[in-house]
């Protein structure tokens, strides 16, 4: 395997491999599902630790990259499945996966506050994850670039007229630290959880904004 044959994202987040290791989940195997999946560069980490992995993305091109990515460039034989389709309809269609792991990286400031609580309702009424499973979340703060930019559509939520940082027409929706803690213990009674804020500077399209993100992870009881 080289990094130059991989298709789209070359490594996983950095957050996500701080949560890999620090949680020694290297030291375990079993099931994984990731949703906002893009090529798989998250999944990578776990499959070559003899994970089963699975991804869900709404791209057809990320889907693609993906299956092309596990199917000729990582060095293992193990098992993997990626899915082209929303995070809703997916956990609506499927039922009793209970997978080990379940991550949702990067992907809930793209939905509604209501249409993410709506995802959490399903994927516990139809056992997306088990008991005891590790979770892991990061989205945007409100303190990041995005912020208050374009059309108000909710408390939070805006619809992105802005292409700086080449999402115009996505919804944009934010977080306080407080109230995804209150999400998570209501819906998925989490436990044992690392909060985590990452604030950094980035240059997009010749201007440098801030990017403002909160990792969570811990155990669904």
């Amino acid at each position: 395997m080289t990094i130059k044959d991989l298709k789209g994202l070359k490594y996983p987040d950095e957050y996500m491999i701080k949560y890999f290791f620090k949680e020694r989940l290297f030291e375990s195997k079993g099931k994984v599902l990731e949703f906002g999946c893009s090529n798989g560069n998250n999944l990578s980490l776990f499959y070559q630790y003899d994970y089963s992995v699975q991804g869900v993305d709404i791209s057809e091109s990320n889907i693609s990259n993906a299956n092309d990515n596990f199917e000729n460039v990582y060095d293992s034989e193990g098992s993997y499945k990626f899915y082209c389709e929303d995070m809703i309809s997916f956990v609506q269609n499927n039922k009793d996966l209970e997978v080990d792991v379940f991550m949702i990286p990067n992907v809930i400031s793209y939905i509604s506050k209501e249409d993410f609580i709506k995802f959490l309702e399903i994927s516990i009424k139809n056992n997306i994850f088990k008991k005891g499973a590790k979770f892991f979340l990061r989205t945007r703060t409100r303190k990041d670039y995005r912020y208050g930019l374009g059309k108000r559509v909710s408390e939070d939520s805006f619809l992105m007229e802005n292409d700086i940082t080449g999402e115009k027409g996505a919804l944009c929706t934010c977080y306080q630290e407080y109230e995804l803690i209150d999400i998570l213990r209501k819906y998925l009674n989490l436990s044992n959880f690392s909060i985590n804020h990452l604030d950094n500077q980035n240059c997009q399209n010749g201007e440098t904004i801030l990017n403002s993100d909160i990792a969570i992870w811990g155990e669904i009881e």
